[in-house]
């Protein structure tokens, strides 16, 4: 990898997980007022920015998590779901995921080999 890529995935690992922290703090004000439309927005905003960034990374595992989290998201924004505390779970353990790979790019410079296919089988029946 070149000086520049390294320090364009450093930077997206450095702000993804600092936008992952205040995730856990906004899913517990989301789940006292599942209503409140700016938290959902703010939530979607930073999924959406993981997937973006994942995919212009070629970040696959990163994108295809962020992009069933994104997709739930949506439908919670459109009034087409209503969260409740299974769908909370679902998108926490997707958060949980997210930062497990991140963790694993901050280490190695790589994505790395990581079971997703539970968390994408949740998120796409939610």
């Amino acid at each position: 990898m070149n000086d520049g890529l390294d320090r364009v995935l450093r930077d997206f690992v450095m702000e993804s997980q600092e936008n992952l922290e205040r995730l856990d703090h906004e899913f517990v004000a989301l789940e006292q007022d599942p209503l409140n439309a700016d938290l959902l927005a703010d939530i979607f905003r930073i999924i959406h920015t993981i997937k973006g960034s994942a995919g212009f990374l070629n970040l696959i595992t990163l994108e295809q998590v962020s992009h069933y989290a994104e997709d739930v998201l949506s439908r919670l924004r459109e009034g087409s779901l209503r969260l409740n505390s299974d769908i909370t779970t679902v998108l926490l353990s997707a958060v949980d995921t997210i930062k497990t790979v991140l963790l694993t790019i901050e280490k190695t410079g790589q994505e790395g080999s990581h079971e997703i296919d539970q968390v994408l089988k949740a998120l796409k029946f939610v």
